[in-house]
């Protein structure tokens, strides 16, 4: 099925356009529309690419303008961005990094345009504690800002940004070089001074309080996804299989401790080259 909608993707401009669309009518499909996107900017060049997320972004700016939701937008041309980068240096490090700033950019526009919508959901967040707090146990739940709200937002975007990013790259290794993906993956590392640098962004901003912290965490998701490749690099040379990696995300997800872990073993990766030592183990 994947194969067959990236294969449809690249036989032209307008059948790269309908799957685009397909993210501004359907928040659920946004994610493929964005991969679709990145596979067209790779495949085909900056310019076709610009030329599909430019059209793919009129419904998505009305729907906004209607809803005050921009997400599919900001999702496109976090996508595009990185793409663009992807393309022109073949660095799939360089592009994750780039989703960063434009991520960035987008938090601080819906917090200076639209805190509207922000306003909006902080209403839903306090009916949602009124309701926990109503119940036998209740809990303490601090109310967050505006501007962590929107930070928060900031980093969900260039998380999703970067995954449809690795998306639209499978796709592309599919369509061309089955199973390059994988190798390139498991490479991925960034250089050792931006893994410095945002490793101690990260941190230093977890270990504050106030709106810092929700906006420093933008610094941690290429490194994060850094991580992510160096395990599949660690699971395939011994050979742990799936299993090993689907509990290894489950927990990922839930334990926080596990989250600043990955940070560390990147931060490790990046001077140790663990992911090399592993295997000549």
């Amino acid at each position: 099925m994947m194969r067959g909608l990236a294969e449809f993707v690249m036989r032209g401009r307008w059948q790269a356009l309908a799957v685009a669309l397909m993210g501004s009518v359907l928040v659920v499909t946004a994610p493929f529309s964005a991969a679709a996107v990145a596979l067209v900017t790779m495949g085909r060049g900056v310019r076709d690419g610009a030329w599909v997320v430019l059209w793919a972004l009129l419904p998505a700016l009305i729907l906004g303008w209607v809803s005050g939701d921009y997400g599919t937008g900001w999702l496109l041309l976090s996508v595009f961005a990185a793409a663009a980068v992807l393309a022109q240096t073949v660095s799939l490090s360089l592009a994750l990094l780039a989703v960063v700033p434009v991520s960035a950019l987008g938090g601080f526009a819906l917090l200076t345009f639209n805190s509207g919508f922000l306003d909006a959901l902080l209403s839903l967040f306090d009916a949602w504690i009124e309701a926990l707090q109503a119940g036998e146990n209740p809990l303490e739940m601090v109310r967050p800002t505006l501007g962590q709200v929107a930070g928060l937002m900031a980093v969900g975007n260039a998380l999703m940004a970067s995954l449809c990013v690795l998306l639209g790259r499978y796709w592309q290794s599919e369509l061309y070089k089955p199973g390059a993906f994988g190798e390139e993956f498991r490479a991925l590392k960034l250089p050792s001074v931006w893994v410095v640098v945002l490793v101690v962004v990260t941190v230093v901003g977890a270990m504050s309080s106030g709106e810092w912290a929700a906006w420093s965490a933008l610094a941690g998701i290429p490194v994060t996804v850094c991580g992510f490749a160096l395990l599949h690099c660690i699971a395939r040379d011994r050979k742990l299989g799936g299993g090993f990696l689907t509990v290894s995300y489950v927990l990922w997800a839930f334990v926080d401790v596990l989250k600043v872990g990955v940070l560390v073993a990147v931060l490790l990766d990046a001077f140790f080259d663990l992911g090399r030592r592993v295997k000549s183990n």
